[in-house]
């Protein structure tokens, strides 16, 4: 899977999926409602077309579960996500609340080439404060 297939609000899913699954034991359609502040419907929607993707298994009322492809997805979207606002508030010192709202905007659309070298600058700087 490309991640031209999987949208921006289903990568914030499977993000939230993640945290969800990380604090709790089971994820129910109406607590993925609750955290992302949306309607059951639209949760089941995302949920439908996960499972279509492989990345998500669901019973009907069932819990939710990342499959591994999900899981790796998930952390991957997550770790984007955390290099960005890292970047924007250690390096260009943006005020907190805006570094991470802008990471959860630029997350879903920066090249996979561009957030290689970002990660690669990160890792310099902090091997260099390291010495």
């Amino acid at each position: 899977m490309d991640r031209a297939s999987i949208s921006p609000a289903l990568e914030d899913y499977l993000k939230v999926i993640l945290e969800l699954q990380e604090a709790e034991e089971a994820i129910r359609v109406t607590d993925l409602a609750q955290k992302l502040g949306v309607a059951k419907s639209s949760v089941n929607q995302a949920v439908a077309r996960l499972v279509e993707l492989a990345l998500l298994t669901h019973e009907r009322y069932g819990p939710l579960e990342l499959t591994g492809r999900g899981l790796a997805k998930a952390r991957e979207i997550r770790e984007r996500h955390d290099s960005l606002r890292q970047f924007f508030s250690d390096v260009l010192e943006v005020e907190p609340r805006i570094a991470e709202r802008d990471a959860c905007s630029i997350e879903h659309y920066i090249s996979p080439a561009t957030m290689e070298k970002l990660v690669d600058y990160l890792n310099g700087l902090a091997k260099s404060d390291e010495s």
